[in-house]
């Protein structure tokens, strides 16, 4: 099975964001120099402890495409976390196909340098990662246990050989997201990649959970080709729990991106989703928020994806303003009306990621939404 990430497409798709806070460094490894690229929230304190999401890449890729397609930086500036992007070697990461190289030693000793340079909590630790960077955070759950709270899979497998012998001394939770049409990481399983339906059961086990219905995914873009189920296994030892999106007609594709590459699926944002999972279990040392906006003052726009205008939908009792904001959580427009339903005008907006912002008298509510 070929697992090379459509790169070509990816670099074609991409755009020139770039992101303040985001900087590459180094660090010595097994005789090697290791990269990595590292983004801090833009209230950032070497005097604050903050939780580390790693991030790895898919195979072919690298750190800074991740940061890019994944669009996890935004959600780490409003969770108030760090997010570090590491860097395979040859672009690849040792899973049990591909490469000799200590990778899971590589990311022991980066969580070390990270702690020491950063001031990160050792207790919230997590992994998620694309494609053969799923299969990655599914290593570390096997073998570095302990010192990963949580690892969130998209796109990725666990190799045949290493999900039978995987015999972690602790359990973890664990989120997959798979799309039943994914051609590259195949969803029924191959040489390299166990059945996605076998892996999670694994960890079901593992975890001790008890069964569960699935619950639909609002659809909530008709457009995308796919629809989606989430299946939470909530009652497992130790309080943790496994999550599954299946992901009917989805490729292999990270949900919710801005880039779309054959069937992408964007009635959820894989990112958002993944940190509100991975933020149960932070230490309770870490102030943190988990971006959660399903409250009272939920926001919804519709169409999103949008072209040209779109519906802005919120209760508007307590509201004081309505912002829209770039990447870089700059004011680019404020709307001035205050109706329940407002038909916003984005015409003159570049294509790309903004944010709605609600400002409440005793809450902030915010919405991605994606300008093709």
């Amino acid at each position: 099975m070929k697992l090379l990430y459509p790169i070509f497409l990816l670099l074609f798709c991409l755009n020139t964001t770039t992101y303040a806070q985001s900087f590459n460094e180094t660090m010595p490894h097994d005789g090697m120099t290791r990269s990595y690229r590292i983004h801090l929230p833009p209230d950032y304190s070497p005097n604050s402890v903050l939780p580390l999401v790693l991030n790895f890449h898919g195979l072919g890729s690298n750190a800074q495409e991740q940061e890019i397609y994944s669009q996890f930086s935004p959600v780490a500036d409003t969770a108030h976390i760090i997010v570090v992007y590491p860097e395979g070697i040859d672009n690849l990461w040792n899973v049990g196909f591909g490469g000799t190289t200590d990778d899971v030693g590589f990311t022991n000793d980066l969580i070390d340098t990270l702690h020491a340079r950063y001031n990160i909590d050792l207790e919230s630790v997590f992994s998620t990662g694309m494609s053969n960077g799923g299969y990655m955070s599914y290593k570390l759950a096997c073998e570095l246990t302990g010192r990963i709270q949580a690892i969130a899979s998209v796109t990725g497998s666990m190799v045949p050989s290493q999900l039978a012998a995987c015999n972690p001394s602790e359990q973890i939770p664990v989120m997959q997201i798979h799309g039943t049409a994914d051609p590259t990481v195949a969803y029924n399983g191959s040489t390299f990649g166990a059945p996605i339906e076998d892996v999670v059961a694994f960890w079901v086990g593992h975890d001790n959970c008890e069964p569960v219905t699935a619950v639909d995914v609002e659809d909530i873009d008709m457009t995308d080709g796919c629809t989606a189920e989430r299946f939470d296994y909530l009652t497992c030892d130790g309080d943790n729990e496994v999550v599954f999106y299946k992901i009917d007609q989805g490729g292999h594709t990270w949900p919710g991106s801005p880039i779309v590459i054959g069937s992408t699926c964007q009635d959820f944002d894989a990112s958002d989703e993944i940190w509100k999972f991975f933020y149960k279990y932070r230490s309770p040392n870490v102030m943190v928020s988990n971006n959660d906006i399903t409250s009272a003052n939920e926001i919804k726009v519709t169409p999103n994806p949008f072209s040209d205008e779109l519906t802005i939908n919120l209760p508007t009792q307590d509201l004081v303003a309505i912002n829209v904001l770039d990447l870089n959580g700059k004011i680019v427009k404020t709307v001035v009306e205050r109706n329940t339903e407002m038909l916003v005008d984005m015409q003159s907006f570049v294509s790309g990621i903004y944010f709605i912002q609600a400002v409440y008298e005793n809450e902030i509510a915010m919405k991605k939404v994606v300008k093709q």
